[in-house]
């Protein structure tokens, strides 16, 4: 029987809970129907280091077992936390050094961790991620790398696994996570009757498509806020970079190596970025064809247009209207 502890915090999101029970509530009643009385059923626990009540970001109150020095779990599970700002967050890491040490004794006896979203920050903390490749929510990458430089962070899948070190990106994920864990403890054939079950898409294994390919970054060089100025405002313009470094009075070489140095990639980089993004919304908000959101962004041939777009986004530009078209989300109920 595989024990499960799902851990509470006050500040976390309760559906992040619930919803990791409720997959192992779904798996407990396909091994019944499959393996009869005998199967190994999940008995999960909602516990915290102290027990008690905890209070949900959502305001709902729920009781928590305390955890024992004796107990001993086949997995644990950390929840998403609500994000109030760094300071907050960072405090609230601080507060939580012996459920780090409490984490660490559970891993070093064989118990798998499951961090969904923010709560990858405390698995973090721990220090069993470094060195390691784990994943977190895109929104949260910045704050990440600056806390836990050691940890090798891919933003790219929504959940990675090693060495029993479960990550989940973005908030949903505890879904595939949850899925995924069910996998290994019961097989392939119970984790896919819980997901076809459940609606659980265990194809969407990627944050691509979610990811801005534009991140906001501080710098002080003035030609290279130029250079972004006049891509912004001349994104159709079929102009290269160095007609862009004539226009600036630099050499290629040197706006080239301004840019690396302000933005960490090239100017071309930035601008296809850019005109993918740009495309993004267009495809998100507007009503033109694919041919029309290309030329809108600077490319003439849309077979290359839409190359460099699956490239850079996971999907063509096609399926990507197909997902994220606001027409699409609204009959959708969201």
């Amino acid at each position: 029987m595989p024990t499960v502890a799902i851990l509470g915090f006050d500040g976390c999101h309760a559906s992040s809970l619930s919803g990791v029970a409720d997959v192992l509530q779904a798996a407990n009643g396909h091994l019944r129907k499959q393996r009869g009385a005998a199967a190994a059923f999940y008995d999960w626990h909602f516990v915290s280091l102290s027990g008690g009540s905890i209070r949900a970001s959502n305001g709902l109150a729920l009781h928590m077992q305390k955890i024992h020095d004796r107990d001993r779990f086949d997995l644990v599970f950390i929840p998403s936390l609500y994000y109030a700002g760094r300071l907050e967050f960072s405090r609230f890491l601080k507060s939580q050094a012996s459920t780090c040490d409490w984490l660490r004794s559970q891993w070093q006896q064989g118990t798998w961790l499951v961090a969904n979203c923010s709560g990858t920050f405390v698995l973090a903390a721990t220090g069993l991620l470094d060195h390691r490749v784990a994943t977190t929510t895109w929104w949260l990458e910045k704050q990440f790398r600056a806390a836990f430089p050691k940890v090798d962070l891919q933003l790219q899948p929504a959940v990675t696994e090693v060495d029993r070190l479960v990550c989940g990106g973005a908030y949903a994920s505890h879904l595939l996570q949850t899925v995924r864990v069910v996998e290994y403890f019961s097989g392939p054939s119970i984790a896919t009757r819980c997901a076809k079950t459940m609606l659980i898409d265990v194809t969407r294994t990627t944050q691509t498509p979610y990811l801005p390919l534009l991140t906001d970054k501080t710098h002080s060089d003035a030609l290279v806020h130029r250079a972004q100025h006049w891509f912004q405002n001349h994104i159709a313009e079929a102009g290269s970079i160095s007609d862009l470094a004539e226009r600036l009075a630099v050499s290629q070489r040197t706006l080239i190596r301004r840019f690396k140095t302000a933005l960490n990639k090239s100017p071309l980089t930035y601008l296809q970025n850019l005109r993918i993004d740009t495309a993004r919304a267009l495809l998100e908000s507007g009503d033109l064809n694919v041919d029309q959101v290309a030329s809108n962004v600077g490319y003439s041939d849309t077979s290359s247009f839409s190359r460099l777009f699956r490239e850079r986004v996971g999907l063509t530009p096609g399926e990507y209207r197909g997902r994220f078209h606001l027409k699409n989300t609204a009959s959708e109920g969201y």
